[in-house]
C-alpha cells in the first residue's frame, strides 16, 4: 500500500473532496478504518488501528489553551476582578497578558 497526502488550494471543482471531508470528520470522531483495511504502519500488529503521535504544534497549543483558561478562570475569581473589569470590558484579555509580561 502507498499513502500519498496533496494539499489542495480550495474545496471547489475537486473530486472526491465531500467524501474526503465526511471520512475526515468521522476519523476526527473516534470512528477509524477497520484496521486490516489500513496499510502496515497505520495499524498494530492486533490489526487495530495505531495511534498517532500529535504534533509538538498541537501540544504546545493544547497546553497554550490550558493555561490561558486557568488564568481567566482565577482571575474571575478575584475579589478585585469586578473593578478591574470596569477598567477593562475585555478582561482577562490577551492585550493586558502582553502588557504586564
Amino acid at each position: 500500500h502507498k499513502l500519498v497526502v496533496r494539499w489542495s488550494a480550495g474545496h471547489i471543482g475537486i473530486k472526491g473532496n465531500k467524501e474526503a471531508d465526511k471520512e475526515a470528520k468521522e476519523a476526527a470522531r473516534g470512528n477509524s478504518s477497520d484496521g486490516h483495511l489500513l496499510p502496515k504502519s497505520l495499524r498494530k500488529a492486533d490489526n487495530s488501528p495505531a495511534t498517532l503521535p500529535r504534533s509538538k504544534s498541537a501540544i504546545k497549543q493544547a497546553f497554550d489553551k490550558t493555561i490561558t483558561d486557568e488564568a481567566a478562570s482565577i482571575t474571575r475569581l478575584s475579589p478585585r476582578y469586578e473593578r478591574f473589569k470596569e477598567i477593562d470590558p475585555c478582561a482577562p484579555s490577551k492585550t493586558f497578558s502582553q502588557i504586564v509580561d
